[in-house]
């Protein structure tokens, strides 16, 4: 899993380089899309970037919390909000 990422990053950077400072390319865009989900406006480009930095950096701040809860409680996130990471059809089994 590792490597696969290591892999992907690997040729981000290499087509970032061939593309050079006059090209289109935005760093990230690998063009994978399978739902066709971005929309080839260039406003609505702007906000769906917007909304996934946005988005991004809620889920940082959610970790970081996550990691000074369990520094303030010496219990780890797992064993307190066991529900969180329980497969939905062994939630009745908890209530």
């Amino acid at each position: 899993c590792l490597g696969l990422t290591a892999a992907i990053d690997l040729y981000g950077v290499k087509r970032a380089r061939a593309a050079g400072p006059d090209s289109d390319y935005m760093p990230g865009d690998l063009g994978f899309d399978p739902l066709g989900l971005y929309p080839d406006e260039e406003e609505g480009q702007q906000w769906m970037q917007l909304a996934e930095i946005k988005h991004g950096r809620v889920a940082m701040i959610a970790v970081t919390w996550y990691a000074i809860a369990e520094a303030f409680t010496n219990k780890g996130v797992v064993e307190e909000t066991p529900f969180l990471f329980t497969p939905i059809g062994a939630l009745d089994k908890l209530f």
